[in-house]
């Protein structure tokens, strides 16, 4: 007989807590019996275990079977920490939870629940979900490959060279006088950080006008330009004007930035992608129908209905 490892209670506490989920988290419903696991012989205890079966029945509610993969599937549903316990800590709660959510569908459907009118549209829009999601898993995920992650890499990335970066500092003021009596200060040994603290009308002026590492296209052309022509611990001798106020700047360091490595931007990219593919699906999906849009007071919208691929002009 398999045995299980004690749970501490803290750890049942979270874990009932995080099973307190609506049946719509577990992916494959429980009450529908396996075709991986054979029927039991004729006269069997409804409720026993089907003994060497790949996927063995663990418990039975009214005869409606719970399999070993249903708990593997409600597992899924987990906080990430509480998935990397042990199966065996997991699967008296979890059997527990299946249980509980048979038994309540049992009885919602005792009930006719399944004719309420609100719960068919909730069964239909969920089913509806499923099969977007199925839909895009067959036509969209893929295309999200390893070598098309790597090709996208190669494009984006692979001949980029370094690149240049600057931290910098500035003091905004109002006027032109205010700026190049700043920079006159700064010259005569003044410090840059508590004057931008003292007179620097930007949000920044707290942290003695730190702009941090910034590259050339993230600045404004006119503050980039400055910036990019100063060595560390260089004040810019004139100031630069934008619709803020006049800049005095200063850079504290210069460097070179490599291109990310692949692992860097590999889940980026990855997400890129899908996004890409989903839009492609999108649209191929749109091109094969007929679509109408109406204005709320009943109208259609201006560019009238659009024809499907075989020319049909059916509304959808």
């Amino acid at each position: 007989m398999r045995s299980f490892t004690p749970m501490p209670s803290l750890a049942r506490v979270l874990l009932v807590g995080a099973l307190a989920l609506p049946a719509s988290a577990v992916t494959r419903p429980v009450l529908a019996q396996s075709t991986d696991v054979p029927p039991a012989a004729p006269g069997a205890d409804a409720g026993a275990p089907v003994q060497g079966a790949a996927d063995p029945v663990v418990g039975s509610v009214e005869g409606h079977m719970i399999f070993l993969s249903d708990l593997g599937e409600a597992a899924k549903t987990l906080p990430e920490n509480l998935r990397g316990l042990p199966f065996d800590t997991l699967y008296p709660v979890l059997l527990d939870r299946m249980i509980d959510h048979a038994a309540l569908v049992i009885m919602a459907r005792r009930r006719g629940l399944e004719e309420n009118r609100q719960v068919q549209h909730d069964i239909e829009a969920a089913t509806e979900r499923i099969l977007e999601g199925a839909y895009l898993g067959q036509v969209a995920v893929p295309l999200v490959t390893e070598q098309a992650i790597l090709a996208r890499y190669n494009r984006q990335y692979g001949n980029r060279p370094a690149t240049e970066e600057v931290h910098a500092r500035h003091i905004l003021v109002g006027t032109e006088a205010e700026a190049r009596k700043v920079i006159e200060d700064v010259q005569k040994g003044g410090d840059f950080v508590t004057i931008a603290r003292v007179l620097s009308k930007d949000p920044d002026a707290a942290k003695g006008g730190d702009l941090g590492f910034f590259r050339r296209e993230q600045v404004w052309p006119a503050f980039a330009d400055a910036a990019f022509s100063l060595q560390p611990g260089q004040v810019g001798p004139n100031p630069i004007r934008n619709e803020f106020g006049w800049h005095v700047v200063k850079v504290e360091e210069r460097r070179l930035v490599a291109p990310p490595t692949l692992s860097d931007v590999h889940d980026q990219l990855k997400q890129e992608i899908m996004a890409a593919a989903i839009q492609q699906a999108v649209a191929g999906a749109r091109s094969q129908l007929t679509i109408h849009r109406f204005n709320l007071d009943g109208s259609e919208i201006e560019g009238g209905p659009r024809l499907s691929a075989n020319g049909s002009g059916a509304n959808r």
